[in-house]
């Protein structure tokens, strides 16, 4: 019997959040078979074998740019698009959404998916099952031609309307209670996927799918947010909504730690907290409810001059004051910090050192990192992140001390290979002579030809 569709995935343990909200938008629609393949090997023998057993066939990949810096993934990815017979392939994520012409023009894809793509997918799957056109259906990138065609900004949904993750599978990962980002740091590619208004998950359907969680002795409940404290607001503003947010916790706490024994994880990975929101009551209120010891904070330079160039919109006495509260009420600081970001002088890097000697003297952690081109983000052509040497000999002795820790080294070389990847044109590449990729994907203006 030849079913109607087929949607074979990648299931990158990388990527595997963004995978498993997908699945879950997927799997309630009718006549449509969802395959998750966690090996890269044998994954085209087996859609060849799957894709023969049904009318239609779609493969599909999740990816961040990081990940195209792994040279086995970047070959399975250009061999699977050569070779991948009578399926469709698309292709979502953070890297799709801010470099959609090279998704499709390098990597090979039929579609990107810019920005957030659970109705997108909906609408596409329904689409190949009724033979419909394909360029009606927004939120898609395609070439068509030689000419780019983008079919338009996709609604932003409502998160109560989709599930995190596919619990009848059952697959889980933290909860993601809030999307959005209202600041635009230049750096960072979040505002510009997924909007600078915040949407949140209500507080119903979150101690919901809590229950799920615990229903299959998931103990450990995390929550996936660019922000936890500023669940309940839409845009900027420095005070917190406490109110929603011990609401939130109390009743996860009263239904699932003290009757089933739950720990709730709040405002540590993978969330962090912007300074100016962890204020003393915010600190208190943390401090009743959650069990992570950790608390990440966003600092990201030490240069007030700097932050306001990237765009944090708050100061460096902002983290101090951040930290104090937190240290006040028994949590463990964890400061991020961005080496190597573009404009940063000398003067800035001593700021930031001062800063981080501080901070450590205060009790705080430093988590380090080296600044990335992410396409997408207003710095995607700039220079990669460099760590200078005597920078470099002062952050070995916090690593040394213990007071600091992170993947700096790592990054420093992924930054590289990310503007080697530009360089040879896998990544932003210019569709015709003299033209440039604007670097933030959700102001394309590119349209569907009549």
């Amino acid at each position: 019997m030849v079913g109607d569709v087929a949607v074979i995935i990648y299931y990158d343990q990388r990527a595997k959040y963004s995978i498993h909200a997908l699945t879950a938008a997927i799997d309630p629609l009718k006549n449509v078979d969802v395959y998750l393949v966690e090996k890269k090997s044998g994954f085209l023998e087996f859609a060849r074998n799957i894709s023969g057993k049904y009318r239609k066939c779609i493969i599909g990949l999740s990816i961040q740019t990081i990940m195209l810096a792994d040279d086995p993934y970047l070959d399975f990815i250009i061999k699977l698009n050569k070779h991948k017979g009578k399926c469709i392939s698309i292709a979502g994520g953070p890297h799709p959404s801010g470099d959609p012409i090279g998704t499709v023009k390098s990597l090979g894809f039929d579609y990107a998916f810019i920005g957030e793509s659970e109705k997108t997918i909906q609408d596409f799957v329904y689409a190949v099952i009724n033979g419909d056109d394909l360029l009606n259906v927004k939120g898609l990138f395609t070439i068509v031609d030689d000419k780019p065609v983008y079919t338009g900004k996709q609604k932003p949904i409502r998160l109560d309307d989709y599930p995190p993750f596919p619990y009848w599978r059952p697959l889980f990962n933290p909860i993601e209670i809030s999307r959005g980002c209202p600041y635009g740091c230049k750096y960072c590619q979040v505002s510009y996927m997924h909007g600078f208004f915040m949407r949140h998950r209500s507080i119903d359907n979150i101690v919901e799918y809590t229950g799920c969680m615990v229903e299959k002795n998931i103990r450990d409940i995390r929550f996936i947010s660019p922000d936890s404290l500023a669940y309940g607001l839409k845009t900027m503003s420095r005070e917190p909504r406490l109110d929603l947010i011990e609401e939130l916790l109390s009743r996860l706490y009263k239904k699932y730690v003290e009757r089933k024994g739950a720990r709730i994880f709040y405002g540590s990975f993978p969330s962090e907290v912007r300074p100016e929101h962890l204020t003393r009551d915010a600190a208190r209120i943390l401090r009743k409810y959650v069990a992570n010891k950790n608390i990440i904070l966003g600092a990201q330079t030490g240069s007030d001059r700097l932050l306001k160039l990237i765009g944090r919109k708050h100061s460096i006495e902002d983290v101090y004051n951040a930290v104090e509260n937190a240290v006040k009420y028994g949590f463990i600081p964890n400061v991020d910090y961005i080496i190597g970001l573009p404009g940063e002088t000398r003067d800035d890097l001593y700021e930031t050192i001062r800063s981080i000697k501080k901070l450590v003297s205060m009790g705080a952690r430093i988590h380090l990192h080296v600044f990335l081109p992410l396409p997408g983000s207003p710095y995607a052509w700039m220079p990669p992140g460099k760590v200078p040497s005597w920078v470099r000999k002062e952050l070995m002795k916090l690593i040394g001390a213990g007071k600091a820790y992170g993947q700096w080294i790592h990054q420093e070389k992924l930054a590289l290979k990310i503007d080697m990847l530009r360089r040879r044109g896998i990544i932003m590449p210019r569709i015709k002579a003299g033209s440039m990729q604007r670097p933030v994907s959700t102001h394309l203006h590119y349209s569907v030809p009549p």
